[in-house]
């Protein structure tokens, strides 16, 4: 399943290759020493969307996606990147906030890959 086509893109900049997660376990001694590992064999990038003031027809549609179609954020889904186009199989890291204002609806969350 696709992600919506809303009527604005989130708001730029948005970096293209997202920001990766740290997968080292770091374990400290008493004289000062760290030792580390990795904890997973790849790191999954994230991405964060913030819409400023997203129209309310907007909102509705992503309100119905969030809750019918990923099961309020528990399925994976197909998201393109805005800028570079290349798409990803990523999820919500938590609920959708919706913040609502004179201009319209502030929108942010945070798609992690799969």
């Amino acid at each position: 399943m696709a992600f919506p086509t809303l009527a604005d893109a989130p708001e730029v900049p948005l970096d293209p290759d997202g920001t990766l997660e740290d997968c080292v376990l770091r374990s400290p001694f008493d004289a000062g020493y760290v030792q580390t590992r990795a904890r997973f064999t790849r790191a999954r990038r994230s991405w964060g969307l913030n819409w400023p003031a997203m129209t309310d027809a907007d909102v509705a549609i992503l309100r119905a996606y969030e809750q019918t179609t990923l099961v309020n954020g528990s399925q994976a889904f197909t998201w393109t990147h805005p800028v570079s186009s290349a798409s990803y199989t990523v999820q919500l890291t938590g609920p959708i906030k919706y913040a609502r204002h004179d201009a319209g609806t502030t929108v942010s969350f945070v798609l992690q890959e799969v």
